[in-house]
């Protein structure tokens, strides 16, 4: 007498969904799409997700085991940005299913830099514009 595993229908099951979404997905055109790939999806979201957190995980104990190598060369940042948080973008700021060239490494190290620029360009802005801004005052206390 042959003995049934207990989930096999539900693996059958969850096969037959996969492989009827892959269809889906391969139905139309990747210059027609709109959103991600699904399968793309749900292999960012079961697969890569975790890996990126555990990629995260050892990153951090490998910035901090480097730290007394890279402060005394200043190139702590360097470090940091690669082992902890290029990792932790991808993992948890990364839109799902997207894995395109516009999510490379490189590409968010400069924008970062375009950002953080941006960011002290205004910041400077404000400075000058703050004491020009009281002199001029015409409110009713200044009569």
């Amino acid at each position: 007498m042959k003995k049934k595993l207990p989930g096999t229908r539900v693996l059958f099951f969850i096969l037959f969904l996969f492989l009827f979404s892959i269809h889906d997905a391969l139905a139309a055109p990747e210059k027609y799409r709109t959103s991600p790939d699904p399968v793309a999806v749900m292999a960012d979201g079961v697969l890569v997700r975790p890996l990126g957190l555990v990629s995260t995980v050892v990153g951090s104990v490998f910035y901090v085991i480097t730290l007394p190598f890279t402060l005394p060369s200043d190139s702590a940042d360097t470090a940091r940005q690669q082992l902890v948080e290029y990792p932790a973008w991808f993992t948890f700021q990364r839109p799902i299913g997207n894995f395109g060239h516009r999510y490379q490494r490189g590409n968010i190290i400069e924008e970062k830099k375009d950002l953080q620029r941006t960011i002290q360009e205004e910041r400077e802005k404000e400075a000058r514009d703050e004491p020009g801004a009281g002199a001029d005052s015409t409110g009713p206390d200044s009569e």
